[in-house]
């Protein structure tokens, strides 16, 4: 009996040296590893947005959308978590043609925010807010082209018409209701009262 008890404890002794050992192992491991984690990312700084900017857009070419190619620069931008801040910045080195003349046109502080350089240069190629209005009213639809590619171009032409400056809903029903009118007018009337572009029912009143 006193043979299987000193037995009997040999083995827990021998278990508790062994759970011990296991602990310290695992405790090794994982200082290991977060070593290892500390030196990869001394190694490896994050990717910063600017630096990386030119793996992504391509160069405006002479037959691009220069709407297509804005909106395609824009996707780039939201899908890298780029500041805002910086797309007039990251934008100027793709441009090319009328659309460059359009930023390099801007002064220093307007060249800096992406706002102002994408209605200039919309406006440089004819597609002002003034003309998105007037493309909206005239879109019609096309049988031989797909749903979706109209679709997505309609509401290209009504963001650049109503959603310029990111308004609140009031302002984009002002928007409306102010070129509702306006085409309402008879011809002698409507064209030397738009000339001035009301931008308010009160404007527009006066104007008439």
């Amino acid at each position: 009996m006193e043979e299987i008890i000193r037995r009997l404890t040999e083995i827990t002794t021998r278990q508790h040296q062994l759970a011990e050992q296991l602990a310290a192992c695992q405790e090794r491991t994982e200082q290991t590893v977060e070593m290892l984690r500390e030196a990869a990312t001394a190694r490896v700084p994050l990717p910063d947005p600017c630096a990386s900017a030119h793996h992504h857009p391509t160069k405006l070419g002479d037959l691009d959308d220069i709407e297509a190619y804005l909106h395609t620069f824009e996707v780039v931008a939201s899908r890298e978590s780029w500041d805002r801040r910086e797309w007039a910045r990251l934008l100027a080195p793709f441009l090319t043609g009328e659309a460059q003349q359009a930023y390099f046109a801007l002064t220093p502080p307007e060249s800096e925010d992406y706002g102002v350089v994408q209605l200039e240069i919309l406006a440089r190629v004819g597609l002002s807010p003034i003309c998105a209005a007037q493309q909206f009213w005239t879109w019609t639809y096309e049988e031989n082209l797909p749903v979706r590619v109209q679709a997505t171009r309609l509401s290209r032409i009504a963001h650049l018409w109503l959603l310029v400056d990111e308004p609140s809903a009031a302002q984009v029903a002002k928007r409306v209701v102010v070129d509702r009118l306006l085409r309402a007018l008879p011809r002698w009337y409507r064209n030397p009262v738009g000339m001035p572009n009301p931008i308010s029912l009160a404007e527009l009143v006066e104007a008439v």
